[in-house]
């Protein structure tokens, strides 16, 4: 019977195999992963230089014919530099883990290496995922890009020069005009992609935004109607209503489309690496952004593995070395991604006030 260790140097446990595996699994977590918001695409560096070429659209005057044309006038080209900041997270594989331990479910079968190494791959991921996601929603809450400290990895737009554009709903008060609000922010949205062609509108909701919005006085009728199209009015459309499949994430969870924006109850929270919890979206707001455009990008550099050098980056990476005295095998996990928003001003921040 071969020994724990011969099984780790076989192929199916090298850099490539493991790599394989953890971008293999389902996708566990996160409203904005599963909307597919941003466009995903690796690099090769551990830094990413965007430039924008300053291209102008203006009317042009006739001129007489035969006569000359009008001189073409060209906005400045720009770049800027992005340092892709790096995640890895560490588990190990023990012999304590495999002596003695029966498969789950099973009476007579013990644990196999790819069984808890994929269990721990698994967990591994959902703490990247879950990272990754924290990181897309401070580009839509506050063009804060941050890690599980709090620490600023960027600052959209500051490095813009834009001030974040917000929407006040005045939902306190009964006579809003909301539809109009709704108009206003998708208008100022659609502006700011300057000629860019987009989908839908969606907007992600706090909870008290949410409740707020969907019972006021000049909404809540269109709500009763969506709730009462064929299906009972006392239904729940929150995000806390959804069902949880056996990956974790959220099924049928929908949302209520008013004024060509489809509003998403985005509850729940997480909690930071130093224990504290944080509000998936801050309280009394909601971010409205439009999909299907290019504006919204996660870059993902490579690992800083030899194997994985000035290759494209992918969104996870898995490696394992053997521990010291054969006690067992070390794991690590990594993503190196950069998410970030091109037009910052096609985020538009709700209020309640």
């Amino acid at each position: 019977m071969p020994n724990i260790l011969d099984v780790f140097n076989s192929n199916q446990f090298d850099l490539v195999a493991l790599t394989d595996l953890v971008n293999d699994f389902p996708q566990q977590y996160g409203t904005l992963g599963a909307l597919g918001l941003f466009q995903e695409e690796g690099v090769n560096q551990r830094t990413v230089v965007i430039d924008f070429d300053g291209t102008t659209l203006q009317l042009l005057p006739k001129t007489e014919w035969g006569g000359p044309g009008i001189a073409n006038r060209s906005g400045l080209a720009a770049s800027r530099a992005y340092a892709v900041p790096h995640f890895p997270i560490l588990d190990s594989l023990l012999a304590a883990d495999l002596q003695g331990r029966r498969m789950p479910g099973k009476s007579d079968a013990v644990q196999d290496a790819q069984y808890v190494l994929a269990k721990k791959m698994l967990e591994m991921r959902r703490k990247l995922e879950q990272t990754l996601e924290w990181m897309r929603l401070g580009v839509l809450k506050a063009g804060l890009v941050k890690d599980g400290l709090g620490t600023t990895i960027l600052d959209i737009y500051s490095d813009f020069g834009v001030t974040q554009a917000t929407v006040s709903f005045a939902l306190a008060t009964s006579t809003t005009d909301i539809l109009g609000k709704v108009a206003t922010a998708k208008r100022a949205s659609i502006a700011a992609l300057r000629g860019e062609i987009s989908g839908q509108f969606i907007a992600l909701c706090s909870d008290t935004f949410y409740d707020a919005f969907v019972s006021h006085a000049n909404v809540i009728k269109a709500f009763q109607y969506f709730q009462n199209n064929g299906q009972n009015l006392s239904q729940d459309f929150s995000a806390a209503a959804g069902r949880v499949n056996t990956q974790g994430s959220f099924n049928n969870v929908r949302g209520f489309e008013f004024g060509g924006v489809t509003f998403i109850n985005y509850t729940g929270s997480v909690t930071d690496s130093a224990g504290n919890s944080q509000l998936m979206i801050d309280a009394g707001s909601a971010y409205l952004f439009p999909m299907g455009t290019s504006v919204f990008r996660t870059w993902f550099a490579p690992a800083d593995y030899m194997e994985t050098v000035n290759t494209m980056g992918l969104p996870f990476y898995a490696k394992q070395r053997q521990m010291d005295f054969d006690k067992g095998i070390q794991i690590e996990c990594q993503s190196n991604p950069l998410p970030i928003c091109l037009k910052p001003l096609v985020i538009q921040k709700l209020t309640l006030a």
